[in-house]
């Protein structure tokens, strides 16, 4: 795959880059093309090879086209994170930096629900920085918007999702209480003793029977 200076990439692990320039090195076994590629959430400049940037997974910016999947993944039910911190953070690492934009918006999606519903730790929410800055970025750039235009998307796609799966586990809880409810709620149609008729219970006679 190759890439033209002035094009901005996705690289798994630090997000949205531009290519700035191309090196030719010269190496034991001839010259190699190197890529300088500059990140643009930390001003980081890397070089690398041409061969490595399919292994490494570095890719174009997605089409506007996969965007409407991205917000309808943000807009789901969230996902309950693992509790245990070592599972959570391995789950969420792979989902940040597997390269794939449905992936991370899961990751901010979920980090963002435990953090409402529970608590995020200090690397929780580093980990959410990171997410929500690589997806903003390259969101922004895919659809040519600003990054608060994105942002501000993202957070009301997100939102949506958490009270939509708030009213479902309410109408869930009611519906589980009502059951309840009949499951022990005593039966009021049992057979109950014949009343006395009036005329018996003023009959001297019938009392001497």
């Amino acid at each position: 795959m190759s890439f033209m200076i002035g094009q901005s990439v996705i690289h798994p692990a630090h997000g949205a880059g531009t290519i700035v320039a191309f090196q030719e090195k010269e190496l034991v076994k001839g010259f190699q093309r190197y890529y300088v590629i500059e990140f643009i959430r930390n001003r980081l400049k890397v070089h690398l090879p041409e061969p490595r940037l399919e292994q490494i997974g570095v890719r174009p910016v997605m089409p506007a086209g996969l965007i409407f999947s991205v917000f309808e993944t943000l807009e789901s039910f969230p996902v309950d994170l693992p509790d245990e911190f070592r599972l959570r953070r391995s789950h969420v690492h792979k989902q940040i930096h597997s390269g794939y934009p449905n992936q991370v918006a899961s990751a901010v999606r979920d980090l963002t629900w435990r953090d409402s519903a529970k608590y995020l730790t200090e690397a929780d929410r580093e980990a959410l920085e990171e997410a929500r800055a690589m997806l903003i970025t390259e969101t922004a750039l895919a659809l040519e918007q600003s990054w608060e235009q994105i942002e501000q998307r993202v957070d009301d796609s997100i939102e949506r999702g958490i009270r939509a799966r708030r009213v479902a586990e309410e109408r869930a809880r009611q519906a589980e209480e009502a059951r309840a409810q009949e499951e022990f709620e005593p039966v009021r149609d049992w057979p109950l003793p014949a009343p006395v008729p009036v005329d018996w219970a003023q009959n001297p006679a019938v009392e001497s029977i």
